[in-house]
């Protein structure tokens, strides 16, 4: 958690008593000194251990511009801002890393108590973990102990310790039909990563792979690199594409716009082959994940609206005989229908929130 600066008196701290948090990102500066010793004398961490890598990330959502109208592409789908890509980047580069996301919610943000529940879930459904940073009007509220406070800090605190007991879910295995090829640095840097960004945005199942990553299980790869791919590289290539695999490269499309790209993969791959489709259900992400020994598919839902789904009907492909739901407030959703289908199965969900994890075995 980033500590709040204007929080000076330690005793603040015992808010976080019996809670997942365990490390602290403090500001400098003598008036908070109390604050570091009280929380070092109490075991917290005061800065990211070792084996953690630090994002810059967005405060996640549908990207809204002046007037609460919501940005969208051509299509008129609106973009929804989600720092999944960036954490999947950050493990894919530097395996064995713990991802966090520094992403506060800038001055002006409209924030409800679910604001939060997303924020969360948006890092840690794929694996990283989001640094809790309140709103300014929350921490004011909490210092001086106001019961509208209430709601939203109980919300932040549960949603940090569902996904805090289950730590091992970071280290499933992402289940994608697209990769992006690239070394994504320097020049690269800008086109792969906003490339990745956008394949998100278009729902695509999509996960960064470089030089030396696997090719397991893609029906495409994007390489999107100025510079053709050194020979090893080049061979793995003409292998997966001999083997039936589509290759979609800037030798037979020019380097010109990202957008383009993103959205000429979805519908060069096909949306018969989409891993998660939605209906009824809004602004939406998913990320599909296989535990490392092998055992039940997971599923992370995400509805980035103001609220979750009064109803929802999602159809994921794969060869599935039942589907379990979990949410942070229900252990074990009731009511929710899973009929097996021909190369998936659809299921079918009650009124939810903004999270919802999906087992299928």
């Amino acid at each position: 958690m980033r500590w709040p600066d204007a929080w000076k008196d330690p005793a603040l701290l015992d808010l976080l008593k019996g809670t997942a948090v365990d490390s602290l990102l403090i500001g400098p500066g003598e008036e908070l000194g109390p604050v570091r010793v009280r929380a070092q004398n109490e075991g917290y961490q005061l800065a990211a251990p070792s084996g953690v890598a630090v994002i810059k990330g967005e405060w996640p959502g549908v990207k809204m511009a002046r007037g609460r109208n919501a940005g969208a592409g051509p299509t008129g789908v609106p973009w929804v801002n989600s720092n999944g890509w960036a954490v999947r980047l950050a493990m894919a580069l530097r395996p064995q890393t713990t991802v966090w996301v520094d992403a506060p919610p800038e001055a002006g943000t409209f924030i409800v108590p679910d604001s939060y529940l997303i924020a969360i879930a948006d890092s840690a459904a794929y694996g990283g973990r989001w640094i809790l940073s309140l709103d300014a009007a929350l921490a004011s509220s909490l210092a001086a102990g106001k019961p509208d406070a209430d709601k939203p800090w109980k919300r932040i605190l549960q949603t940090a310790a569902f996904f805090a007991a289950r730590k091992p879910w970071s280290a499933y295995a992402p289940v994608a039909n697209i990769g992006v090829v690239s070394d994504f640095t320097g020049s690269n840097e800008f086109f792969s990563q906003e490339l990745l960004n956008l394949l998100a945005r278009a729902g695509a199942h999509a996960r960064p792979v470089p030089p030396g990553g696997s090719f397991e299980g893609l029906r495409a790869i994007l390489y999107p690199d100025a510079a053709p791919p050194p020979a090893p590289l080049r061979s793995r290539i003409d292998a997966f594409v001999k083997a039936g695999g589509l290759l979609i490269t800037s030798e037979k499309r020019p380097l010109d716009d990202p957008y383009l790209w993103a959205n000429d993969a979805v519908v060069m791959v096909s949306h018969r082959y989409d891993l998660v489709r939605f209906w009824n259900s809004g602004a939406t992400g998913s990320f599909v994940a296989t535990p490392p020994q092998g055992g039940k598919t997971l599923v992370h839902l995400l509805f980035y609206s103001m609220r979750g789904p009064d109803s929802a009907t999602v159809r994921v492909a794969g060869r599935f005989r039942q589907a379990t739901a979990v949410t942070v407030e229900q252990p074990a959703v009731a009511h929710v229908e899973s009929l097996p289908q021909d190369g998936g199965i659809e299921i079918h969900l009650p009124q939810v929130s903004q999270y919802v994890a999906l087992e299928l075995e």
